[in-house]
């Protein structure tokens, strides 16, 4: 398959001048969280805003059928005419913020598949989304009028079949959301979940002699279309926007709790800072201080899991009280090894205050002098 990604290196190459030539007239900006790569609202194509259009057709004659057209309230991409047409968009460099997975992101786009044909290759697909991180982990998605698949990373079964969920594309325009943190993504289409698995790479891919950027070793890339010459799609595309940091915050709910001796058992409450469509957790552990684990409080250690839509967990605290008089002794949780989240405030420190006395004595032996 040594043209299967002609399109998409193509695209990319004139994106990236594109991207020079910009660099060379702007000053550098920090990204806004949420950017609109595509607002069809304008009355134009996605090329006449922030992504490069490329055509192309690799046998002779060379010739392409592939077309894009605006059409109110969308554009009409259509490689159906020709299999062999590569037909596409690739983000231009200066308009995509930094993907940090860790800190996660979310693509959003609006697409109606109205037909798609892949000639009985079950490894491709008319339409795709290529959506990789800085670190150029991400993940390939492959439409089909009848189901949402992803493509393969590296290794013996690159670019076969992997994941994918049965889903009518065909039926309305629909608003899917790709989220990204840490290692995970998932794929929702207005609002309902479809479809999650692990990140991957392509680096393995080798694109054609002298053809230059690889698009799977781009980082922060976006590529909407049809990249094969095995399959096409007549297509409607609307908004395409991403959003940056959208990792929840885990914390601590209050840095410093006092407890008096006699609760034997409390809750502590470990929060998110936001609701997150994929599974987050955090571990914890209880460690001495002044107060000795096993003596004064039960040790405790463990993972909490927040599900989609939570936004607390609980930690139980237990006392061990005692009668002896002691000053007031302290204790910590610490919170580490978050997973599809960010640690915010990651420590709370606890105070058992003694009950057993007031005030404490020396007595001391009488002593007299001759």
């Amino acid at each position: 398959m040594p043209l299967k990604r002609l399109l998409v290196i193509t695209a990319v190459f004139f994106a990236t001048l594109l991207s020079l030539t910009r660099l060379l007239h702007t000053a550098s900006a920090t990204p806004l969280v949420t950017t609109l790569l595509y607002d069809s609202s304008q009355s134009n194509t996605p090329s006449d805003q922030n992504f490069s259009y490329q055509a192309l057709n690799p046998q002779p004659p060379f010739t392409t059928q592939a077309t894009q057209i605006y059409s109110a309230p969308i554009t009409v991409l259509n490689t159906a005419s020709q299999l062999n047409d590569y037909a596409g968009y690739t983000v231009n460099q200066p308009a995509m913020p930094a993907l940090d997975r860790d800190a996660g992101y979310q693509l959003r786009f609006d697409m109606r598949l109205i037909s798609e044909d892949h000639s009985g290759n079950n490894n491709r697909a008319g339409f795709n989304v290529i959506l990789l991180s800085e670190d150029v982990y991400g993940v390939e998605m492959a439409f089909w009028e009848n189901e949402i698949w992803v493509q393969e990373g590296n290794g013996a079964d690159l670019f076969t079949q992997a994941e994918g969920t049965l889903f009518n594309t065909t039926n309305t325009l629909t608003n899917y959301a790709l989220t990204v943190i840490s290692n995970t993504y998932l794929l929702a289409a207005n609002g309902m979940p479809l479809l999650s698995g692990n990140l991957r790479q392509y680096t393995d891919w080798e694109p054609p002699s002298m053809i230059l950027p690889d698009p799977y070793e781009q980082p922060n890339q976006l590529f909407l279309g049809d990249d094969t010459s095995s399959a096409g799609a007549e297509v409607w595309l609307g908004d395409v926007a991403i959003e940056t940091e959208i990792a929840p915050t885990i914390s601590v709910e209050q840095t410093a709790v006092s407890l008096p001796e006699a609760t034997t058992q409390t809750t502590f409450i470990i929060d998110l800072n936001t609701q997150s469509p994929i599974t987050a957790t955090v571990q914890y552990s209880l460690t001495s201080g002044t107060a000795v684990a096993g003596e004064d409080f039960v040790a405790s250690s463990g993972t909490l899991t927040f599900t989609p839509g939570s936004l607390s967990e609980n930690v139980q605290i237990t006392l061990l009280p005692d009668d002896l008089p002691e000053p007031n002794e302290t204790f910590s949780l610490q919170l580490f090894n978050a997973v599809n989240g960010v640690l915010g405030v990651d420590t709370a420190v606890f105070t058992i205050q003694d009950d057993d006395a007031a005030d404490f004595l020396l007595f001391l032996p009488a002593i007299s002098k001759p």
